[in-house]
């Protein structure tokens, strides 16, 4: 299915998010669904996929909505807001959907892209494989990659790979390969409590033989798409981190909301726990916390992509500053979420729980390289650079 996004930002941004309330219903009906069996349900991957949701970053000449940064990651946050896991997903694939998108030739487009429409994409960028390149057009592949999030419920999946020179002269270079699910060899380890639903099951190929079409070299220069493809690594998925960050804290806000208006922490009819000032005062803070958050990071990805339209690269005084900004938001998120679920006392304990599911997934999403502390240093040693 062919979906058509307005291209005027403002309306696009307002479809999208459309979008994902129409899935709602589908998502909310699986997630248990999810939970049990350790990957997404197929019936929420069908319901993202089918709502354009995948195609987030995908270049408009392919049906993809293309969407500026604080786009993304207001969509990401809708969904997360609704089920981390789901997000997860989703701010994966849209990734890998967006980079094959923009980056491999004509030939690997048609082999992919099969009648104009998009499929689920996942992987893993980072070179954990090596390739060696025949002398026919081709490159066997072998490696085994980490966190393969959504492996279970794609079509396609994409693998970082180092190619080996042919001479030790040479220099080393990079490739991104990409190869049909069936290819690759799923290995059963995904046993985890958060981001459970997110079946981030770890993966490897032995000699896979894959023509140089299916590859791309990194991602320097794209054969397709617009200003968004100026924004290289680590920024390019910085957004939809910040979107899982702020969309999990955010449910964990109204979860506690509403939990403290019907219940007590003492004996049965008590006040509730909105009643006591301490927490009044605790929530008042956490809800300035989010929102100062959705405004810094509104405000500084808003101005990536304005620079982005000038045709130029971010420095790499940019790169560590929106890279922090991304660490940043998942750590207050975090104190978010976890006030939250202590405010909630014994009744957080249960599996099921909403607060249990927010305080689970952020702590696993919080273990994401790309948003470890370790980036507040790189920005912080950048900063005086001019």
């Amino acid at each position: 299915m062919t979906i058509s996004w307005p291209t005027e930002q403002i309306e696009k941004r307002q479809a999208l998010l459309e979008a994902v309330h129409g899935t709602r219903s589908e998502i909310e009906a699986h997630f248990l669904e999810s939970e049990d069996q350790g990957h997404l349900a197929q019936a929420t991957a069908d319901a993202l996929l089918e709502a354009g949701l995948l195609g987030l970053k995908l270049p408009l000449e392919l049906g993809g909505a293309e969407a500026d940064p604080v786009t993304q990651m207001k969509v990401i946050a809708e969904i997360a807001a609704i089920d981390t896991s789901a997000a997860w997903c989703t701010m994966v694939s849209a990734t890998n959907v967006g980079s094959a998108g923009a980056f491999l030739p004509d030939r690997g487009i048609d082999a992919v892209f099969d009648q104009g429409t998009h499929p689920m994409i996942v992987g893993v960028g980072m070179p954990f494989g090596e390739a060696n390149k025949t002398d026919d057009g081709f490159f066997e592949i072998s490696g085994k990659w980490p966190y393969g999030s959504g492996i279970k419920t794609s079509r396609w999946v994409t693998a970082g790979a180092k190619v080996k020179p042919a001479i030790q002269s040479d220099v080393p270079f990079e490739i991104r390969a990409i190869l049909k699910t069936e290819q690759v060899q799923i290995i059963e380890n995904w046993d985890v409590s958060g981001l459970r639903g997110s079946g981030s099951n770890d993966f490897f190929v032995e000699k896979a033989i894959i023509p140089e079409y299916m590859t791309w070299a990194g991602d320097d220069t794209p054969n397709r798409g617009g200003f968004l493809y100026n924004i290289k690594r680590p920024a390019f998925v910085v957004f939809g981190h910040a979107g899982i960050a702020l969309g999990t804290a955010k449910r964990a806000l109204v979860e506690i909301t509403h939990f403290s208006q019907t219940r007590s922490r003492n004996l049965p009819g008590q006040s509730p726990i909105s009643s006591n000032p301490i927490f009044q005062a605790d929530i008042a803070q956490l809800d300035l916390k989010l929102r100062a958050m959705n405004a810094l990071a509104t405000e500084e990805f808003g101005e990536v992509w304005q620079y982005a339209q000038t045709g130029e690269k971010l420095s790499d005084k940019e790169q560590a500053k929106i890279r922090a900004i991304g660490s940043w938001v998942t750590k207050e998120s975090l104190d978010i979420v976890t006030k939250s679920f202590q405010y909630a006392g014994g009744a957080a304990l249960n599996k099921n729980n909403p607060l249990q599911q927010c305080f689970r997934d952020m702590y696993a999403a919080s273990q994401h390289y790309m948003v470890s502390a370790t980036h507040f240093e790189s920005y912080g040693s950048e900063y005086f650079n001019t």
